[in-house]
């Protein structure tokens, strides 16, 4: 399984993920074929909340609230239908889209082989016009977008520089107006459980005698209800307004973010993809260069029983993986340079290894050697004490040798 080339930030497309493939004609707008689900459920909602808020919770408020609930929450319901209709109607493609294209044509498919791009020097080859700088060619929309933000599922549109203010009106005024419910929904419950003839002051309780019988729908459809009906409704609907309370609250700030940073959604996933490309590709390539190097465990020796030989510091010791052996060196002096022939295993790899002149013992990485291929740096000297071995437990991985006494 390749996890180390996945991205797990969602606003970072997959590189292996399937995308539906662009429908053959250019859609107008959101009420254009293909519809969404999204979009259902949007409306649903709307037409949900409508009907709680005007027809079951605010005829429960006294006769001095009910008249600036109806007022407030009717107003902010008003302003949302309204820049909501209009978001989803308005056709946001570029100005030379809409004036050239016909909707009722295929649009021809993109061939990679000709074009790098669908967009290239402000041109775009499937419009087949010129385009400003900020438009994006949607692939769901299959048009070019004039300052284009994002594909809005729960609307089925683009939502452009033609658009963009709508959708951020709908935005906030649907936060606003289940902020309303919300304040309505907390005064019903509190006084159901405290006082609940505060809720029962519409004159049609009048002919009402027992008090677990409820009116919905007041005052012009009068339905009579169970006590369970009243809170199941109640409950339904929270449920309901703190989902969208949650959804709403994070996409308006998230936009407010993005008006202060001065970017478009568009803008900030492509940041995204920047900063997280390079780092994701050296993960995996640093994972690579590890399960790639050879083992330097001596073939005959299991890694429990390798030992590294260790001398004094006018010793020789040379800790490079499946190095052989330096033999007749007695007669070594100060040593400036010195090839050494390495095993069949890093052959390939490292062909030599250069011991500058008048260096003190220090750890350095060998030029040209693997990240985990370290060289220990000394000075050959003639010496006639015997050296200690201890097993090795961390560091670099290999054996030294000890050049043999004449």
């Amino acid at each position: 399984m390749d996890l180390w080339g996945r991205s797990w930030r969602r606003v970072v497309p997959e590189a292996g993920g399937k995308r539906p493939s662009p429908p053959n004609r250019s859609r107008v707008n959101g009420w254009s074929r293909p519809l969404h689900s999204f979009q259902a459920v949007a409306w649903v909602t709307v037409l949900v909340m409508a009907v709680a808020s005007f027809g079951i919770f605010i005829p429960f408020l006294p006769r001095d609230w009910k008249d600036v609930a109806y007022g407030v929450t009717g107003g902010l319901f008003l302003l949302h239908l309204s820049v909501h209709l209009l978001a989803v109607s308005i056709d946001p493609a570029e100005p030379n889209v809409r004036r050239k294209k016909n909707y009722s044509e295929p649009v021809p498919t993109f061939d990679r082989s000709k074009h790098a791009h669908v967009i290239q020097d402000q041109y775009c080859h499937l419009c087949e016009v010129t385009v400003s700088p900020k438009a994006k060619h949607c692939s769901a929309c299959n048009k070019c977008v004039s300052g284009f933000d994002h594909h809005c599922k729960w609307l089925n549109n683009c939502v452009g520089g033609r658009n963009y203010w709508y959708f951020f009106l709908s935005v906030a005024s649907a936060l606003a107006g289940l902020l309303c419910l919300t304040a309505v929904l907390l005064y019903v419950s509190i006084q159901f459980f405290i006082d609940p003839a505060e809720l029962r002051t519409h004159p049609c309780y009048k002919k009402v005698s027992d008090k677990n019988t409820w009116l919905l729908f007041l005052p012009l459809f009068p339905v009579k209800v169970k006590t369970p009906v009243v809170l199941g409704i109640g409950v339904l609907v929270l449920l309901l307004d703190v989902i969208g309370l949650l959804l709403l609250g994070h996409l308006l700030v998230f936009h407010l973010y993005l008006m202060v940073k001065k970017l478009s959604t568009f803008d900030y996933m492509t940041q995204g993809r920047q900063q997280l490309t390079p780092r994701a590709a050296a993960e995996k390539e640093e994972l690579s260069v590890q399960t790639r190097l050879p083992q330097c465990a001596d073939r005959g020796q299991s890694p429990s029983t390798q030992r590294r030989v260790v001398h004094s510091p006018e010793s020789f010791d040379v800790c490079e993986c499946g190095l052989p052996a330096l033999r007749n060196s007695n007669d070594f002096g100060r040593v400036t340079s010195k090839e050494l022939l390495l095993s069949d295993t890093l052959s390939h790899q490292l062909s030599s290894t250069v011991f500058p002149e008048n260096l003190g013992p220090t750890q350095t990485q060998a030029e040209g050697a693997p990240v985990a291929v370290q060289v220990l740096r000394c000075e050959l000297r003639h010496h006639h004490h015997q050296p200690w071995e201890r097993p090795v437990t961390e560091g670099v991985r290999g054996s030294a040798a000890r050049p043999e006494a004449a």
